[in-house]
């Protein structure tokens, strides 16, 4: 195999592909760019993808990889004693996911518009966080830890709002909050809202 075809000739792109998308947004960032942070040629970056939305596709699935999944071991939910220990891990996985993760999500929700496989790629992902808000708010309701009136469907909409990129952005980026102040504030929020 030539040196451009390794698996660390692949990670060196992925590397580099990830500051440049983070720094400069998915369509200031070109391929050439990317080649030359990863020392690699043009023509190598086509050994492993096909296009600029399939680097960033494959992007997108190493960094569920390295920074979500190591966040949820962190923090095991399904696992917690109870919904509100599991509803605490929640927020301190997406907070933590959110402040390693909302940059390169900017290129994502950008480049989504434009690559019908970013966006397929993308969609999953949400469903699937959404849907583990609804298990969450489920188990809530079996536990009780909701008002009676309150639907599941309310609940997990909550929380898809509240725990969103665009909700860290503005105040952790844009306001200057702490990661910490956030996650305080979402708990705080949450369980003023939703429990019993």
């Amino acid at each position: 195999m030539s040196s451009t075809g390794r698996p660390e000739t692949r990670v060196a792109i992925l590397d580099a592909a990830r500051t440049l998308f983070e720094e400069q947004g998915y369509f200031g960032a070109g391929l050439e760019a990317v080649a030359k942070r990863a020392g690699v040629s043009r023509q190598a970056i086509y050994l492993h993808f096909s296009s600029k939305a399939d680097l960033l596709t494959a992007l997108h699935a190493r960094i569920y990889e390295t920074d979500v999944v190591p966040a949820v071991e962190r923090h095991p939910i399904w696992t917690a004693p109870t919904a509100l220990d599991a509803l605490d891990a929640t927020i301190a996985v997406d907070a933590e996911v959110a402040g390693k993760v909302w940059r390169i999500h900017e290129a994502l929700v950008m480049a989504r518009r434009h690559h019908a496989e970013v966006a397929a790629t993308l969609r999953p992902r949400e469903d699937e966080r959404y849907q583990d808000y609804v298990r969450l708010a489920r188990w809530l309701k079996r536990e009780g830890a909701l008002p009676a009136q309150m639907r599941v469907a309310t609940v997990a909409d909550i929380l898809w709002g509240l725990l969103s990129l665009g909700t860290f952005q503005n105040l952790v980026i844009e306001r200057s909050w702490s990661t910490e102040r956030f996650t305080a504030w979402v708990r705080t929020t949450v369980r003023a809202q939703l429990t019993t």
